[in-house]
């Protein structure tokens, strides 16, 4: 059967390049590897001379970080792959009106999976 996915079955490898047109950071991903592990990541800067692997990804993810950051901003670990990476994690938070129950929104995350955190 055909389908826009048969050329995958075909090869040993098949590799997504991610990343948005503004910005010069791109995530190379395996998705499918005869001959490893296919559930890995690679995080690449696009320079002047092109592509470059960034040594240190959660150093890149944290440099905006101010130490001075309090309330409403925590670091945290998360596993990419076999990779694990360093994120800052924000909190924006405004007043209710009302009376009315808070509204919960996240971005990135199931709302069921929000809920066991919180």
């Amino acid at each position: 059967i055909a389908g826009p996915r048969v050329l995958e079955h075909v090869v040993d490898v098949v590799l997504y390049m991610e990343g948005e047109r503004q910005q010069s950071y791109r995530l190379l991903r395996s998705i499918k590897n005869r001959y490893g592990a296919s559930d890995e990541v690679g995080v690449f800067a696009m320079g002047d001379d092109g592509l470059s692997a960034v040594l240190n990804p959660s150093e890149l993810f944290l440099s905006e970080r101010s130490a001075t950051t309090g309330t409403s901003s925590a670091v945290t670990v998360t596993l990419e792959g076999t990779r694990p990476l360093l994120l800052e994690v924000q909190g924006l938070c405004s007043p209710t009106h009302a009376g009315a129950p808070p509204v919960r929104v996240a971005g990135g995350i199931k709302m069921d999976r929000l809920s066991l955190i919180l």
